[in-house]
């Protein structure tokens, strides 16, 4: 290599030794780096907090409100005492689902319940000494609403009968359950009573009207279709010997 090539190489190395010492010069005359830009500041506003809101209000089951009038079958007579009731069903097996105070002096009660379901609407004597002759089917509504009618109350009836075993013997000293079937609505009314020494046996209060009435002890069984019960009145089946129990 030449002197004069060899002069260029080497201003050519120093040259390239100064491009390499100048970003690691503290002072001598070097170029600072420029500061990182801020963080770009933020032009949408945070999120508005949620406004608390009341729960929505339970919607309010409607009512009925049923007045009732309780009149004797035999003279239209207000009766006092009575007391109104819904069931589900119009017969004894169905407790009340809800009761009203006693009929008044005018013989008029009143009785509020829901009217969410189809219920039966009567009356009810707790002695026994009448029995609702009608009732009233009270349908479902979304409103509330308001019924009004008459019961007709017909006075208690009683059932008599001589029961005698298979052989013919008294059935004495038995006691003897008693089922009073409607004709249309089924199993209607039950009863329970006990033979005296000679198998006599009486059932006091039972609601009047046309039933076919089982009789069952531990002698036997009878069954009698369309026993008409009168109202106020005794009806006497009279000696009855009962079939062998299955």
């Amino acid at each position: 290599m030449s002197r004069r090539a060899a002069a260029f190489c080497a201003v050519l190395a120093l040259g390239a030794a100064l491009l390499l010492a100048v970003p690691g010069c503290g002072g001598c005359g070097g170029t600072k780096p420029a500061e990182p830009a801020p963080p770009p500041v933020a032009t949408t506003p945070p999120p508005a907090a949620p406004v608390a809101t009341a729960p929505p209000a339970e919607k309010r089951t409607p009512t009925v409100t049923a007045t009732l009038t309780a009149v004797s079958l035999t003279d239209a007579t207000p009766l006092p005492g009575m007391i109104p009731i819904i069931t589900l069903e119009p017969n004894a097996f169905d407790e009340p689902l809800a009761h009203g105070e006693p009929t008044d002096a005018s013989g008029v009660g009143t009785l509020v319940f829901p009217a969410d379901r189809k219920v039966c609407l009567r009356v009810w004597d707790p002695t026994l000494e009448y029995f609702p002759n009608n009732y009233f089917d009270v349908v479902p509504s979304e409103e509330d609403a308001a019924t009004e009618g008459a019961i007709v109350m017909a006075k208690a009836a009683s059932l008599h009968a001589l029961l005698l075993r298979p052989d013919g013997a008294p059935a004495a000293n038995e006691t003897v359950r008693l089922m009073m079937s409607h004709p249309k609505r089924g199993p209607w009314w039950p009863s329970e009573a006990k033979t005296d020494g000679g198998g006599a046996v009486s059932f006091e209060r039972v609601p009047p009207g046309m039933f076919a009435v089982q009789l069952e002890s531990p002698s036997g069984r009878l069954r009698m279709e369309d026993v008409t019960l009168l109202p106020g009145e005794s009806g006497d089946l009279g000696p009855i010997t009962l079939a062998p129990p299955q």
